[in-house]
């Protein structure tokens, strides 16, 4: 057996799942799933929901100083839903990947196609594909933040672009921004088995010459960027608000999102603080993204 993590579970009333699940994804950005119970009609009929019953909303941290730290501050978080139930498990590496591959499939967001390494996938005429093993980095696309993201850098970058990729997670957003042109990317990303998970699907991909992963956040050395893109957190994008706003060129643009609608307008006022304008805005059930620039 090899590295272990844990599976944190939150057994949370349907009302406060939207809240709930907005503080899991702060203590663990890397991704969170939602599992609804449900009762199994038979083949022919499906599933039907069991209203009332708690959701069991589910994250992944490693067994290691960072996530020692990640779960505390879970912990201290939830203490404010004195309802929610919070359990965890251990979670070998190989049983992570076999449960991921049980349910990632093919994920299509603008030309971009997000396909696993081991599903044979057709492109169609103009299609970008990246091919992609998820690891220990919980990045799939199926998240609807991440197709926000894709579908929006499908629009923005330009051939021959400087990139910054803030929080990187398993390089999918990096790998995108060089099928559709770009010709640096600068990716970031905090958790060390993430970026190492995002160094593997750069080269595999081909984009290994023209992605450099990170560790941590921009700093003053980096260099203006045509665009960024950081697909985080509420809180994250709004304390790296003035440090994202001042890696852009004068005519660079921001793609922003790992958010819930409900933050939006303080995700965009710590924006604008700095400088930067709405360009346009996209949504997908819960979730946002803002398209900033330079006024």
């Amino acid at each position: 057996m090899t590295g272990l993590w844990y599976e944190i579970t939150a057994e949370t009333p349907p009302a406060l799942v939207e809240a709930v699940s907005a503080v899991m994804r702060e203590a663990a950005p890397g991704g969170l799933s939602l599992e609804e119970p449900v009762d199994l009609l038979g083949p022919e009929e499906g599933y039907a929901v069991r209203g009332g019953e708690p959701v069991a909303l589910r994250v992944y941290l490693p067994a290691s100083e960072l996530g020692a730290v990640l779960t505390q501050r879970l912990r201290e978080e939830l203490v404010a839903y004195p309802e929610v139930e919070l359990t965890a498990r251990p979670l070998y590496e190989q049983d992570w990947a076999v449960s991921w591959r049980e349910f990632f499939g093919p994920v299509e967001a603008g030309r971009i196609a997000i396909v696993p390494s081991w599903v044979d996938y057709e492109a169609a005429p103009g299609q970008l594909i990246v091919r992609l093993d998820p690891g220990q980095a919980f990045g799939t696309g199926h998240h609807e933040t991440t197709r926000l993201c894709l579908a929006a850098l499908d629009e923005t970058v330009r051939p021959g672009a400087h990139v910054l990729d803030v929080g990187a997670g398993s390089g999918i957003l990096s790998i995108a921004a060089v099928k559709l042109g770009a010709n640096r990317v600068e990716a970031f990303e905090i958790d060390p088995i993430a970026a190492d998970v995002a160094r593997a699907n750069c080269e595999a991909n081909g984009a290994g010459d023209r992605v450099t992963i990170h560790g941590g956040f921009p700093g003053e050395n980096v260099s203006p960027a045509d665009l960024a893109i950081a697909n985080v957190s509420a809180r994250a994008d709004i304390e790296l608000a003035a440090a994202l706003a001042g890696a852009l060129k004068p005519t660079g643009k921001l793609i922003a999102s790992g958010f819930l609608t409900t933050d939006r307008d303080d995700v965009l006022a710590a924006f604008a603080e700095h400088g930067l304008t709405l360009t346009g805005e996209r949504e997908e059930h819960d979730w946002a993204l803002l398209e900033l620039a330079r006024r």
